[in-house]
């Protein structure tokens, strides 16, 4: 399932975090107010979850907008972290950087990173491969990409992969479906269900079959 935001987003949501105060946050990262509502609203509606409770004083974090919290913290954290390392490199530099990523990333954050990136170093060119999982390793592996965002999974030896965000797996369903109304759900009780499956030519899809290989039935 596509997540609908992007690291502009997670900027909002860290500055609403740090202030506690819609107003003192906007000002912080140049937003109006209702700019900055607007996009935690695009957050929460993205997740499905509230991630504020707000009233006329304050505004708090629920237990999952805490836990969220950590978890774009570290995304942020690892984006800035490459972001410097690249900065490391001469502002007079040009030249061409490669990079090989799989669609979800290539989507919605890339475009932000990239626009970042040329805004600091203008005469350098990117050059985005929007693959899949497996083509993302076998392109560093060729040297035919700088560097790759891709899953983690099985790498050639000579490969170095440093994480840089952890992700869920969901199971969505109709409100109306039987799941629905659970809280839990182990997976041979999900593949008793009906269901649809991610194609065999789908990192996501071998990742799932690699890890569950003791509990997935024989797919198509």
């Amino acid at each position: 399932m596509p997540v609908n935001f992007d690291l502009n987003d997670l900027y909002a949501f860290r500055a609403l975090v740090e202030y506690g105060n819609f107003r003192v946050a906007a000002e912080s990262i140049c937003l109006s107010q209702s700019a900055l509502s607007r996009r935690i609203e695009k957050l929460e509606a993205a997740l499905g979850n509230r991630l504020f409770d707000r009233t006329t004083r304050r505004v708090a974090l629920t237990l999952y907008g805490q836990n969220f919290a950590e978890r774009s913290a570290q995304l942020l954290d690892n984006v800035e972290s490459m972001l410097a390392d690249v900065d490391k490199v001469s502002e007079e530099r040009t030249g061409l950087i490669t990079v090989a990523t799989v669609p979800s990333a290539a989507c919605y954050f890339m475009p932000d990173v990239i626009r970042r990136f040329q805004s600091r170093y203008p005469r350098v060119r990117i050059k985005l491969i929007d693959s899949s999982a497996g083509n993302v390793i076998d392109a560093v592996a060729r040297s035919q990409a700088d560097f790759g965002i891709s899953f983690a999974g099985n790498l050639p030896s000579d490969i170095e992969f440093f994480p840089l965000v952890e992700d869920v797996y969901v199971a969505a369903c109709r409100k109306d479906h039987p799941l629905a109304q659970k809280s839990h759900l182990t997976w041979q009780a999900f593949y008793q269900q009906d269901y649809i499956s991610l194609d065999k030519t789908s990192g996501n899809r071998n990742l799932l079959d690699r890890m569950l290989g003791d509990i997935v039935p024989e797919r198509l």
